[in-house]
């Protein structure tokens, strides 16, 4: 049991390196997002895909099942990963979610005794969506309780919503799963939005990426004062 003395509890101290923080870049394709993530402290990049050729010197690890991400979450427990790696970067979240929910695809029992079904919606009574989400939810997380930054990677794509009173509007979110969506975004500390704009340098109009993280109505964004 736990050691529990409410007695002894002293005042939160707000880290300012970025271990236990979690960060969630989304914006077009090519707009820097993978380069930023490698500028973080000491960067593992787990990437589902090959976003990083171009850049020399990253540490990347390719992924292509749920069950070789859960190895490197086993080896991330090892004080030598620790001492080699302080941020973890999913790239792209998009694909981690479709490895976890292919993988728990062909976990789930069948009612002949034996393993895997097709699709999600074969897991009796919509359990599926559940069980995607909760072993989603896990993994991320525990990269964040090791004590490692996490920075989660998604492209976007401008969506049409409509509000109470049955307006539509268009707003830019990730294109993430809305499951998988909610997931990151309450767990983030830090959201951010890439975009290209155009500039002018030098009397030159130039193109250039600017990570944007307060909201607006036309994207998501946002981060917590203390991170």
């Amino acid at each position: 049991m736990a050691n529990i003395d409410i007695f002894g509890i002293q005042p939160h101290q707000v880290s300012r390196d970025l271990r236990g923080y979690s960060v969630f870049l989304y914006g077009g394709w090519k707009t820097g997002k993978t380069t930023i993530a490698s500028k973080f402290p000491k960067a593992l990049l787990l990437a589902a895909e090959k976003g990083y050729n171009a850049l020399a010197g990253v540490m990347a690890q390719p992924i292509n099942t749920w069950a070789e991400f859960k190895k490197v979450l086993r080896q991330l427990k090892e004080e030598k990963a620790k001492e080699m790696f302080e941020t973890v970067v999913l790239d792209t979240a998009d694909l981690f979610y479709d490895y976890c929910t292919k993988y728990i695809c062909d976990n789930a029992p069948r009612s002949d005794g034996g393993f895997g079904v097709d699709a999600i919606t074969d897991i009796p009574f919509g359990r599926g969506y559940g069980m995607v989400e909760k072993e989603f939810d896990t993994a991320l997380r525990s990269i964040v309780q090791m004590d490692y930054g996490l920075v989660i990677i998604s492209h976007s794509t401008d969506k049409v919503f409509t509000d109470e009173s049955g307006n539509q509007f268009n707003k830019i979110v990730p294109t993430l799963d809305k499951r998988a969506n909610n997931i990151c975004a309450r767990m983030s500390d830090i959201i951010g939005y890439t975009r290209a704009v155009t500039t002018e340098v030098d009397g030159v109009e130039k193109s250039v990426t600017k990570l944007f993280m307060r909201e607006t109505s036309r994207y998501e964004a946002g981060s917590n004062k203390n991170a």
